[in-house]
């Protein structure tokens, strides 16, 4: 079995579909995509689900004119998720969890893909991070790894690959 046929079907959602996403296929397409490497199984992430009732209120926190396609899937997406990640007081343990946590959102962005799902992928500018972190409920040792909107794709709506080779330098 090959995961290639299934990495280039991957693409972002230009737009999503108003259907709703299964609750329950999220919790299992996150329950897989856990097993992403990460340093002393330490599993450093924690998933916020945004309800839609709540959605205005952080949107709210993100300035249009430098943050318009986080606020656009923030309103629109079917699932909003925010995957957080610790920031431990040891430099490469921080980097190392950020890059677990990275590693987890691939792993879901490869499942969804291959459930009929699109994910968008986001994060805010470091700038506006504060206010953002706060409302959405990030504590003091948290990062955003990415704000994710995940749903059915929209009719042609979906940004074909540019379908870039790999770059190898070799000295």
């Amino acid at each position: 079995m090959s995961i290639y046929p299934m990495m280039e079907q991957i693409r972002e959602c230009e737009q999503f579909d108003e259907r709703p996403v299964d609750a329950e296929l999220v919790q299992t397409l996150l329950e897989e995509a856990v097993w992403a490497p990460n340093h002393h199984l330490r599993e450093p992430w924690r998933f916020i689900w945004v309800a839609k009732d709540y959605r205005g209120k952080l949107e709210e926190t993100l300035d249009l004119s430098t943050q318009s396609e986080i606020r656009a899937q923030i309103r629109q997406a079917p699932v909003c998720l925010i995957v957080a990640a610790p920031i431990p007081q040891d430099a490469r343990e921080a980097k190392d969890d950020f890059s677990a946590a990275c590693c987890l959102i691939q792993n879901l962005q490869i499942l969804a893909s291959a459930s009929g799902l699109g994910m968008n992928w986001y994060l805010p500018l470091q700038q506006e991070g504060e206010i953002f972190c706060s409302a959405a409920g990030l504590q003091a040792n948290e990062r955003i790894a990415g704000v994710l909107g995940l749903g059915y794709f929209r009719g042609d709506n979906i940004k074909e690959s540019d379908n870039t080779s790999v770059r190898i330098d070799i000295r």
